[in-house]
């Protein structure tokens, strides 16, 4: 019965502990929501007075919401806006001053802008865009810049490297060029001491000879005066004896003879005036096609034009002692009468006097201005034709030099290189030996013919020529 007392005893104790714990939450629960309606009813009234100054567009901006919803008696929404605005104010500026002096008129931020070239007054905003476009623009034209400043420094590298190599180079040739400046310096140097010496070596040589040449050379001086004064003797023996040997010769020589001498005359000119007869035949040994010239028995032979006198004539028929001629030439405002004398320098009446020739350069015989080498041989032909001799050197028994045109020394235009200069060498040659023989023939007191007066002597004309030509 006792245990079953205390076990009756026990079960209100329980039930009392869990009235007691109901109890205590129950007024809790009720202090929790008196405190919850009173937080509902302070926000319900500060709705309502944000209502007041907040728009529902403002409440549903993003940047808002949050500033709204954290908002408190002890930390409005303003003030966390001007929180914002120190910290951004911080920020942008680094500094604490006013908002009016950075944003303002005449603010840091406007005068900033202004400095990069964006006008007064206009918005932030818009300014930062304008600025961020041409930081854009700048930044691409920086990467171009960078990019070149790039390939630039590449070249530049390569150039660098190009000049050192060629700067190393150098300097092993300029040390290359020393070390053979210095070996032939040194050369120099041996070399310049050995001309010293040699020059010593002569010059006492010299010291010691000078007399004995100077001596010499007064012994050569006296024999040297006493050759001119023999020379002298012997030029005026050489002169006496020139003279002597031209006094000498016959009087178909010398200087004089082709004037002194003639051939023969003429003896009647025929009523037509073509032909004349003249005083010489077979027995003076004269051959048809023989040419005369005909001169003035006044004036004599060697007068008129090129020493051709009045006219020419060649024998077209011989007689045992006289011949007809036919006229071929007379000068201008002259006739040919009987009595004219005639004469040819190779012509010689005496059978055993034979005029000696040289025949030298090139003739022009046909009348067309080219002398020739062709022309020539028809001089000597002529010569020979009419009982003269004709020989290669002058000497103290020919009695005519007959030469033809000077030789050229111009080369033809054309010419090949190797030709040319032989041809050149060659006119050099014939030159000299053309005025060679002009020097010795008047040494030699031999005449001299040219072309013209040699033909104009003879009385060779290309062409029949009419009285008064």
């Amino acid at each position: 019965m006792a245990i079953s007392k205390q076990s009756r005893s026990a079960l209100p104790i329980g039930t009392i502990f869990l009235a007691f714990l109901f109890v205590i939450a129950t007024a809790f629960a009720i202090i929790f929501y008196l405190h919850v309606g009173k937080l509902q009813k302070e926000a319900s009234a500060a709705k309502s007075k944000m209502a007041l100054y907040v728009s529902p567009m403002a409440e549903s901006n993003p940047q808002l919401s949050p500033l709204i919803s954290a908002a408190s008696p002890n930390h409005t929404v303003v003030q966390q806006l001007l929180k914002q605005i120190a910290v951004l104010k911080q920020a942008i500026a680094g500094t604490s001053a006013p908002v009016s002096q950075i944003v303002g008129v005449n603010g840091t931020a406007n005068t900033t802008l202004s400095s990069v070239g964006v006008q007064t007054g206009t918005p932030l905003i818009k300014a930062l865009k304008t600025l961020n476009i041409r930081l854009a623009a700048a930044t691409k034209s920086a990467n171009q810049y960078h990019a070149l400043y790039r390939n630039y420094r590449r070249r530049f590298h390569a150039v660098e490297a190009s000049f050192r190599a060629n700067l190393a180079a150098m300097k092993t040739k300029l040390a290359d060029a020393e070390t053979r400046i210095a070996a032939l310096t040194s050369q120099r140097n041996s070399m310049a001491a050995e001309l010293a010496a040699q020059a010593s070596q002569y010059q006492n040589k010299i010291s010691t000879q000078q007399a004995k040449y100077v001596a010499d050379l007064r012994n050569q001086v006296v024999q040297s005066q006493q050759y001119r004064q023999e020379l002298a003797a012997k030029e005026m023996t050489i002169s006496h004896l020139l003279a002597t040997i031209a006094g000498s010769r016959p009087p178909s020589q010398g200087a004089d003879a082709i004037e002194a001498q003639a051939a023969g005359k003429v003896i009647r000119v025929s009523s037509s005036g073509q032909y004349v007869y003249i005083d010489l035949g077979k027995a003076n040994h004269v051959s048809v096609g023989l040419s005369f010239a005909v001169y003035s028995s006044e004036k004599g032979v060697g007068s008129g034009k090129h020493s051709g006198g009045k006219g020419s004539i060649v024998i077209t028929k011989v007689g045992q002692f006289a011949s007809v001629a036919r006229i071929t030439h007379v000068a201008r405002n002259q006739a040919i009468y009987p009595g004219d004398i005639i004469a040819n320098p190779v012509y010689s009446r005496d059978l055993n006097r034979h005029y000696t020739f040289v025949v030298y350069g090139d003739f022009d015989v046909n009348g067309n201005g080219v002398p020739t080498a062709a022309g020539r041989q028809q001089i000597i032909r002529m010569i020979k034709a009419w009982g003269g001799k004709v020989v290669n050197h002058l000497t103290s028994q020919t009695d005519f030099l007959v030469l033809g045109s000077p030789p050229s020394t111009t080369v033809a235009p054309g010419t090949p290189s190797p030709d040319n200069s032989a041809l050149s060498a060659m006119q050099k040659v014939s030159l000299s030996n053309y005025e060679a023989l002009q020097s010795k023939a008047q040494s030699l007191s031999i005449p001299v013919l040219d072309a013209n007066r040699f033909l104009a002597m003879v009385g060779y004309y290309v062409h029949p020529l009419q009285p008064g030509d």
